[in-house]
Formats: C-alpha cells, structure tokens, sequence
C-alpha cells in the first residue's frame, strides 16, 4: 500500500514538472509571436525605405541626366553569382612547356646559323679540299703586217716560233735546235721555292688564320705578300694585309700613297681600328699601312700586337703580315694559332739561305719559300683596269 502511495507521489510531482515546463513554453511562444510581429512589421518598414531610397535615386539620376549630357547612369544588376572552379583555367602547364622548347630549339638554330656565318668557317673550303692549276696558256703577240711584204708568209712563221711546242717536241729540240750564236741565259738556281698560286693554295687548303711574310731582300721582294693577298681575296675570303716594314712597300702600292694613318697610328693610341683600315684601290683585300705617327712611340707599345693580332684574326678569314727584313725574334709577337710562315725571295743567294735556316732553327720548320718572279709587280695599274695582280 505504502510503495503505491509513494508511485503516486511520483507521479504527481512529474505531472506538476511538466504543467510548469508546458506553461513556460507557452510564455516563451507569446514572446516569440510578438517578436515576430515586430519583425514583421520592421521588414515592411525596410521595405518602404528601400523603395522610397530607390526613387530619390530614381530622380537624383533623371536630374543630373538632365543637367550633364555626359552623364550616363549605370544600371546593373546580378543575375548570378560566380562559383570558382575547382581546377585553375589558365596557365596550361604542358602547351606552354612545349611552345617554351620549339621556341628554344628555333633560337638555338638562329645563333649557331649566325655564329658560323660571321665566324667565316661556313665560307672557307674543307680541310683536304685541292684546287686544280690552271694552265697558262701564252698568247702570240698580234703584229701588224707590212704593207709593202708579204705579210702572210711572215705573219704564219712568227706564231709557229712563238707557239709553245708540245711536251715530246720540247724534249727534242735540245738535239735538234741549231746552234746560234745568242748567249743562253744560265738556269736560275732555287731553293725549293714555290711560286704565288702554290702558296695561295697551301693558305686556302690548310685554313690557315695568319701568314706571316719575311722578306731578307726588302722592299722588293715584299711583292709576295701583296700578290698573295689579293689572290686569295679574288677566291672570296676575307682578307687583311698589315704592313709592317719601315718604307711601307707593302702598302704604298696598293693604297698610291703613304700618308693614311695605319698601325703606328693605332700602336700610339691615335686612331681605331676603323681609321687605319682602308681598302685596296686595285682589289677587295683590306689593308693597313705603316701609318704616320712616331715610330719610336709606336714601338713602346709593341706588346699590344698580340691582341691587335686577335682581333683581326677574329674579324678576317686571313692575316697576311708583311715584316720586312726580320728574324725569328721579331716575328714572335705575331705567330698564333694557324700560322703559316712564308720567306719571299727573288734571287736564291747566301743571305736568302742563311735566313732560311735561322728561321728554322728558331722553331718555324714549316717554313715556305716563295717567290714573285713571273708575277706582276703590284703597282698602279693603267687608268680604267683593274688589277688583282
């Protein structure tokens, strides 16, 4: 009886609990209502503002429209918002990556294609390369026949003796030409010389840089190095020619004149190189002469020559130096890489030799021999030619 009485007991506590809890919610609800209702009403309130806000801005833009016929009133509106995506768009990592490497390979081809071209290795001819000798024929010399002798008989036996005969006849005539009584010019005696056209073609063949030219006979036998210049410039290379001999006999005649600035002018800190470059009246060689400034001040400054040297090396396919009458000491500041060292003689003598071995015991045993003999001697040609010779 007792735990029933207490189980009712209970239970009316709970029941009285919840009335309270039920009485309290519904307070809070009577609340909540009236906050709605003033929410409401202040939502209205908004709303007529908004509105009324909206046609002063409606007017304010009319008025000024009216006012400033420049104005123009914007009107926009959102119709959607954006949502950024979940990739980047832009940069592309593999287009861009391969555009970067044609492009690289495009400008790697351009600068090697440039590189070579104004090296000067893409226009000299290959290592091993030969050009064949040209035969020389002689000309008969045309002679006006008389009008008062049979000119033809005569005319016809002068191109026969001038003619030259055929190997087999030349081996022949020694036992069968009459004897006269002309004197018979000895033979010329050389050295192992070599003639302009075989060193023209060791300098083109080889790819040589620089070639230097001694001359212990003087200012005649510097021909060598003129004739040398121009025909290797006739073959389409770039050439210079440096005089370095004291009267200018390189120079002078290609230039018919002494009084151009040239490397003294350079040594002494007078000129550039632009000033004491000039060109060959009578050819496409280049060339720069002795020049006019002190030569004692000159020679102070001698050590620049090797650098001189490289720069020209780098700007021309060939060097062609002029010394003079030197020795190997005196050609030291010159040599380089791809030189070639050349003795130009015209008569083989005792000082000739004698300059030939020093030059070999000094550590130039390629040394060549050459000679102008048989050659035109560089001068001023007659008016209207042009000589390359």
């Amino acid at each position: 009886m007792k735990g029933l009485m207490t189980q009712a007991q209970t239970a009316q506590a709970r029941e009285n609990q919840l009335v309270a809890d039920v009485n309290t919610l519904k307070a809070a609800s009577a609340r909540a209502g009236d906050q709605q209702v003033e929410l409401d009403a202040l939502q209205r309130e908004a709303t007529a503002q908004r509105q009324l806000l909206e046609s002063y801005l409606t007017r304010y833009r009319e008025a000024s429209s009216r006012k400033d016929s420049n104005y123009l009133p914007v009107d926009a509106r959102v119709f959607s918002r954006a949502v950024a995506p979940s990739e980047p768009y832009f940069p592309k990592i593999l287009p861009i990556a391969g555009a970067a490497f044609v492009g690289s390979l495009l400008l790697m081809a351009i600068v090697t294609l440039l590189q070579e071209l104004f090296s000067g290795r893409a226009m000299r001819p290959a290592a091993g390369a030969r050009f064949e000798r040209i035969e020389q024929v002689a000309m008969p010399v045309a002679r006006e026949p008389s009008n008062h002798e049979p000119a033809d008989i005569d005319y016809v036996a002068d191109r026969a003796a001038e003619t030259p005969a055929e190997p087999e006849a030349d081996a022949a005539a020694p036992a069968t030409a009459p004897a006269t009584g002309e004197d018979v010019e000895p033979a010329r005696p050389i050295l192992g010389e070599v003639e302009i056209d075989k060193a023209v073609e060791k300098l083109i063949t080889s790819g040589a840089a620089r070639a230097i030219f001694v001359s212990p006979e003087g200012d005649e036998a510097a021909a060598s190095a003129v004739l040398v210049a121009r025909e290797v410039s006739d073959a389409g290379l770039r050439v210079l020619l440096l005089d370095l001999t004291a009267s200018g006999a390189a120079s002078r005649p290609m230039l018919d004149s002494g009084l151009f600035p040239g490397i003294t002018n350079l040594l002494a800190s007078e000129a550039q190189f632009s000033d004491v470059i000039h060109a060959d009246l009578y050819s496409d060689c280049h060339v720069i002469p002795v020049g006019t400034a002190d030569p004692v001040r000159a020679m102070r400054a001698a050590d620049r020559l090797p650098i001189i040297m490289q720069s020209l090396t780098t700007a021309y396919d060939l060097v062609v130096v002029e010394c003079g009458p030197t020795d190997a000491q005196g050609i030291s500041r010159l040599v380089g890489e791809g030189t070639e060292v050349f003795l130009s003689l015209l008569e083989p003598n005792d000082e000739v030799a004698q300059a030939a071995v020093e030059l070999i015991e000094a550590g130039y045993p390629d040394l060549t021999l050459v000679t102008p003999v048989g050659y035109q001697t560089p001068g001023t040609p007659l008016p209207g030619r042009r000589s390359a010779a």
